[in-house]
């Protein structure tokens, strides 16, 4: 092959490069969550484009839930923290579209949560064990509130484990997870009926053995104990709902934190 030959060079449309501009300023903290972005009118003066580019800059990241745009005389775009429901929305399509099951789910789980306790366990940051006693006096309050409650902060305690543990790439992946997961366990508790109650019990206090353990440095014992918990749940839920079962989100609201 020639060397004055190659792939055409695609140059990309001046709103996606206007919008990778607004996005790095996000990103970089140059506007932080609620501040305004500027105008339209100082947006097309600060990168000399025209008003259809720079609305069709804003849809962009519009669209990435990092602002949001109000309408009108005196609307504007405001920046915002994109929200992981939406992620988990477009998360759950792509393994609807995969047909992963209900059982591929909880098995991701049992890989990410066990080593996040082991970390915690070496670790016995005295910070994150005060925040997961106070997630655990959360759920604790909820236990007979089945439907909606503590689903939801059960969800929050397994979530705040791979948070604490301090990476953030895990705490994100896990967040995506946790939000399906937590659809789950919505729809399971919804079947277990008045049963629902002991089990959130059994849970609850489940949680808070494992938060002893870890304070107390004892590694291999909190692995094993989680990962015990997991297999339980894991069975639990896939007794009901079935090990076959299509991953779903996008038919179900989740209540906002």
């Amino acid at each position: 092959m020639s060397i004055l030959e190659g792939e055409p060079v695609r140059i990309p449309k001046v709103s996606v490069v206007v919008a990778g501009q607004l996005r790095r300023s996000i990103i970089r903290g140059e506007f932080r969550p609620g501040d305004p972005l500027p105008n339209e009118t100082e947006l097309m003066e600060l990168y000399d484009v025209s008003r259809p580019v720079v609305r069709e800059a804003l849809r962009i990241i519009e669209s990435e839930s990092l602002i949001s745009v109000k309408r009108g005389a005196k609307g504007g775009a405001r920046v915002q923290r994109p929200d992981i429901v939406v992620a988990a929305r477009h998360t759950a399509l792509l393994l609807q579209i995969d047909g992963a099951t209900v059982a591929d789910v909880f098995e991701a789980r049992l890989i990410l949560e066990p080593d996040a306790v082991r970390r915690l366990a070496e670790r016995r940051p005295p910070e994150a064990i005060a925040r997961l006693r106070e997630l655990h006096e959360q759920e604790l309050a909820l236990t007979e509130n089945t439907l909606t409650g503590y689903p939801i902060h059960a969800a929050l305690f397994h979530e705040g484990l791979i948070e604490l543990a301090g990476n953030k790439t895990l705490a994100v992946l896990s967040r995506l997870l946790l939000e399906i997961i937590q659809v789950q366990n919505r729809a399971t508790f919804s079947v277990l009926a008045s049963a629902g109650v002991e089990i959130a019990r059994g849970a609850a206090e489940s949680h808070g053995q494992l938060i002893d353990l870890i304070e107390s440095g004892e590694v291999d014992a909190a692995v094993a104990m989680w990962r015990q918990h997991l297999e339980e749940a894991a069975e639990m839920a896939l007794a009901r709902l079935g090990p076959t079962t299509i991953v779903d989100l996008l038919d179900h609201d989740i209540p906002g934190r």
